[in-house]
């Protein structure tokens, strides 16, 4: 059975849902609802506390709760996730074409440090979690639109930085794709892997997104040299890409796997002898 501000909560996304509150709409007063609901004051604001959660209303300090622009509602822009280049080097999709690096607070437009290394990115690169890699870590975005960023933590695997040293530190024209392919003289490759999850308050700082409601969508780019099958993959870097949910969607085509080959056999033979009228 839900409890009472389960209820509310509830009736105001319905209304959220409906457009009965759109986008920038605010809310009636707390007063107001707990005297519609016939409740107290606090449950109204457990009502608030999960909605907010949801990504669905925001506070604004000393004007009340507002609802916000929502995925659902806004036109997101769609990550075409393929790798590109122009003269400038390698980039990954081509909304992104005209982006760059954006200095952190710091000044600095990349950090290049020794970290441990998270569990899933650790995975991928065949290594215990905690173990220190060099990472290089950049804000990279729309000079003209600031809040079209993101941030990307590239792992570099322990074999590169021992046998291409240059890599921690400035890369040149290029960057560090073309100081690879350069060295090993073959082409690199690429998948990725994309999944959310809630940004830490840093993330949300850098990202200038909301602090509560809004997710992040997290591409895991591994980068890799092939070889005779996929046990021989040479990998050297896992990519950690993080922007905002809420103005961003990832796009891709979906290709034809060789069980769908064209032509294909009908499922079944009598669908249209079975539609067709009788007298």
């Amino acid at each position: 059975m839900s409890s009472r501000y389960e209820e509310i909560a509830r009736d105001l996304r319905e209304r959220i849902a409906s457009g009965e509150y759109p986008p920038g709409t605010a809310l009636p007063l707390m007063r107001d609802v707990a005297a519609q609901y016939e409740v107290s004051d606090i449950t109204v604001r457990r009502a608030w506390q999960m909605l907010t959660r949801e990504g669905l209303i925001e506070s604004r300090r000393r004007a009340g709760m507002f609802v916000r622009e929502h995925p659902d509602r806004v036109r997101l822009t769609v990550r075409n996730r393929q790798m590109e280049r122009d003269e400038l080097g390698y980039y990954s999709g081509p909304e992104s074409q005209h982006w760059r690096a954006l200095p952190h607070p710091d000044g600095e437009e990349t950090r290049v440090t020794c970290a441990p290394v998270p569990a899933d990115v650790a995975d991928a690169l065949g290594v215990e979690p905690g173990t220190e890699l060099t990472v290089r870590r950049r804000i990279v975005g729309d000079p003209e639109v600031p809040e079209h960023r993101q941030l990307a933590d590239s792992w570099i695997a322990e074999w590169v930085t021992e046998e291409l040293p240059t890599l921690t530190g400035s890369t040149g024209n290029g960057g560090m794709y073309d100081r690879l392919e350069e060295w090993e003289k073959k082409p690199l490759q690429w998948r990725e892997e994309v999944s959310a999850r809630m940004p830490s308050p840093d993330e949300a700082e850098s990202l200038l997104m909301p602090q509560i409601g809004v997710p992040l969508l997290r591409a895991i780019r591994i980068t890799y040299f092939a070889g005779r099958g996929h046990k021989s993959e040479r990998i050297v870097e896992v990519q950690d890409i993080r922007m905002s949910a809420a103005l961003f969607a990832v796009g891709y085509p979906l290709s034809r796997g060789s069980s769908a080959k064209w032509p294909v056999a009908p499922a079944s033979s009598d669908y249209y002898r079975a539609s067709e009228p009788t007298d």
